[in-house]
C-alpha cells in the first residue's frame, strides 16, 4: 500500500422508531495498480482522475472519476497527499 485516505460513511438506521445517523470511518487505499475502498476496488487504469470539492470548513468530497462513473467519498480533511500520490503514480 502506498497511501491510505480516511473517508466517512454515514448510515441511517431506524432504532426504536427514531432515525439515527451512524458515522463510520473507512479507508481508501492506493496501491501500485488499484484503489481499494471498503465496498469497491478500482483498477488504476480504470481511474481517469481524482478531484476534491470543499463543501464547508468541516468537510468535502473526494471524487474518483472512473470508466464506471464518478464516485464521491465524504472526507473531513483535504486529501492533498492522496491526490498527489495518485498524480505521481499515473504520470509515470
Amino acid at each position: 500500500m502506498i497511501y491510505s485516505q480516511p473517508y466517512i460513511k454515514i448510515e441511517r438506521q431506524i432504532i426504536r422508531l427514531e432515525q439515527k445517523q451512524i458515522k463510520r470511518t473507512e479507508f481508501m487505499e492506493l496501491y501500485e495498480d488499484k484503489i481499494v475502498t471498503a465496498s469497491k476496488t478500482f483498477k488504476l487504469r480504470d481511474v481517469y482522475d481524482v478531484s476534491y470539492r470543499e463543501m464547508s470548513d468541516e468537510y468535502g468530497f473526494l471524487y474518483l472519476h472512473t470508466n464506471q462513473g464518478v464516485f464521491p467519498y465524504y472526507v473531513e480533511s483535504i486529501p492533498d497527499c492522496f491526490m498527489q500520490h495518485y498524480v505521481n503514480m499515473t504520470s509515470m
